[in-house]
């Protein structure tokens, strides 16, 4: 019987990739974005479709009573469970771009809007929505009057300035570790009107212009400081969010404690303490017996039972977000850097039974996924990586060919190379390690061996990276993990972009197809919501003839809390669960 709480929420919007899941992660997610809540899909679930046909009065009292939550009260700490940790704090950085990260830094710095569960977005630190011009494109931001740092100074335009002309600033030092500076390298200029109202001019239009400024920094802290070091192991003590950061032990747990001078509503909670424990099976028992008061791990088909036994104590929702699963190859790896290798691993992998059994039965909706930039469940979704529906005699017959010949031991050797391949993961997490099995099985009916090769956490990240940050080719051969998304495919400009050779920042898979690259440019400055829909899915076309990746499902999100607490809502955006946290509260 699943708790009164327990929700299943499906969103409708146009989601897609935008910033690196760590572990579940590494984030991760709509052209324009539909600010309509009515078009989106957030009834809750009955179980029992004839409940309103009880005529147990009494009952129906009862259980009215056992849902209210009670009076909010001030106070509290809540300890929340994580598998992953960060590995710098600083959220602007490559090696800072995860899911984690933004559970800290979405606390703490506040952004122009923020991303609600539904995918709409929200003015936050801005007062009221922003003002477009379309020819020329121009955009005007007016900050809240009450707006102000936690050491009393004011957030004004000279912060937004300085996120333009120091953090995003192509000639700074740091400036090839910033992971993207889509949309500010198109400003030109701009005019301040005032402490608080600034119009920043572009070159050209730019689809997600809402999207910028997510985290604004204090320019009377920061400037002057090495970018690259000051914000990775703590932050000053400042905010212009709900919470402060207070200390981080390393390997163990990081707190923030309340704002006092938060701007915004009253926060309830006087901290929040995030627990990393590596492994989700430890964590839901840890959440089960009491010791967390929240977590958000990937379910796993034994988790929500768990969860639903435990649910006089817990309350949780589960559905399916942007944060999608898919392998990466490393395209300057041998035989991988072979289109029609990679083609052959794509049709030998039965992703319709990975779905089958390790999704399906946490979410009977779960679907193969056939796009990388739309998610199934988005308007404009198309299939376009079903041509590599499983079909292990036609991998075989495209190896061969090409030449490729199978050896006595039964794997494939295509130009003198063996086709034997690691494929790594982050180890720990029980669903992953499955998928590859399954994986593994799989691609040896096809003659290619696979060896699991996992690190747990975000030690398996520091494999990938962008190989002029790894001496040429990165430590991975092929890689599970995910993207979160962001209401809008922008970011994958950075994920697969190249020009003139160069590769993008987080272009791990070091795959450059320039006419791919040019369409996502074009899609970035095509604000009709149409037009910019059909450009990524031209882009999803050309992605599945070239096959750097393989997408295989939307993973079901998941938020469990203690139900003594009332705010928690599930995001499964890169904004975090910590969207909200100012509205947390423990309830008497």
């Amino acid at each position: 019987m699943r708790s009164p709480m327990s929700r299943r929420w499906r969103w409708p919007l146009l989601l897609t990739a935008f910033a690196l899941v760590a572990a579940a992660c590494a984030p991760d997610d709509d052209a324009d974005v539909d600010d309509d809540a009515d078009d989106v899909d957030t009834e809750v679930e009955d179980d029992d479709p004839d409940a309103d046909a009880d005529p147990d009065a009494d009952a129906d009292d009862e259980e009215a009573e056992e849902e209210d939550p009670g009076e909010a009260v001030e106070g509290g700490t809540v300890l929340f469970g994580d598998e992953q940790e960060p590995t710098i704090l600083n959220s602007f950085l490559i090696d800072g771009n995860s899911l984690v990260t933004s559970k800290v830094s979405s606390n703490v710095w506040p952004g122009a809007y923020t991303i609600q569960p539904d995918f709409s977005l929200e003015p936050s630190v801005i007062d009221g929505e922003a003002e477009i011009t379309e020819d020329p494109f121009s955009v005007t931001y007016t900050i809240r009057d009450e707006a102000e740092w936690s050491d009393g100074e004011p957030i004004t335009v000279d912060d937004m300035i300085f996120m333009v002309e120091e953090i995003y600033d192509a000639d700074a030092d740091h400036a090839d570790q910033i992971t993207t500076r889509e949309g500010y390298e198109l400003i030109t200029d701009w005019e301040a009107d005032g402490d608080k109202t600034i119009t920043f001019e572009f070159e050209e239009a730019y689809a997600p212009w809402q999207l910028l400024f997510s985290e604004i920094l204090p320019e009377h802290v920061i400037a002057g400081e090495d970018f690259e070091t000051f914000l990775n192991d703590e932050y000053p003590d400042i905010s212009g969010g709900p919470f402060l950061f207070d200390e981080w032990d390393q390997g163990t747990q990081l707190r923030l404690v309340r704002n006092e001078d938060y701007w915004g509503e009253d926060v309830a909670l006087d901290e929040i303490v995030m627990r990393y424990v590596p492994d989700t099976t430890t964590l839901t028992q840890q959440m089960v017996g009491g010791e967390l008061d929240m977590y958000d791990p990937q379910p796993q088909i034994e988790l929500v039972d768990q969860l639903e036994g435990a649910s006089d104590r817990i309350d949780h929702e589960i559905g399916l977000g942007p944060v999608w699963e898919h392998i990466d190859f490393n395209t300057l790896v041998e035989g991988l850097d072979q289109q029609y290798v990679r083609q052959a691993i794509a049709q030998g992998i039965n992703r319709q039974q990975i779905v089958d059994t390790l999704i399906t039965p946490v979410d009977p909706d779960a679907v193969v996924l056939q796009n990388p930039f739309w998610m199934a469940n988005a308007e404009p979704y198309e299939e376009h990586f079903d041509r590599w529906d499983h079909d292990p005699e036609a991998a075989r017959e495209l190896l061969e060919d090409n030449g490729c010949t199978e050896g006595d031991d039964g794997i494939y050797e295509c130009d003198g190379v063996r086709l034997s391949f690691r494929l790594g993961t982050t180890g720990g997490n029980e669903r992953r390690e499955l998928a590859q099995q399954l994986m593994q099985s799989d691609l040896a009916e096809i003659g290619v061996e696979i060896d699991i090769d996992n690190d747990e956490g975000a030690a398996f990240f520091e494999r990938l990276n962008t190989p002029e940050n790894c001496d040429g080719v990165c430590d991975y051969d092929i890689a599970l993990f995910a993207w979160v998304g962001s209401p809008n495919p922008f970011g994958n400009l950075n994920i697969y972009g190249c020009e003139d050779g160069e590769l993008r920042p987080q272009n791990w898979t070091a795959f450059c197809d320039e006419e791919l690259t040019d369409i996502m440019l074009e899609a970035n400055a095509t604000v009709d919501e149409d037009e910019n829909a059909d450009l990524w899915n031209e882009a999803a076309e050309m992605m599945a003839e070239g096959v750097p990746i393989v997408p295989l499902f939307q993973q079901p999100q998941a938020l469990a809390w203690d139900n003594t607490l009332t705010g928690p809502q599930l995001n499964a955006t890169n904004q975090t669960q910590f969207w909200n946290s100012q509205e947390w509260a423990y309830t008497e």
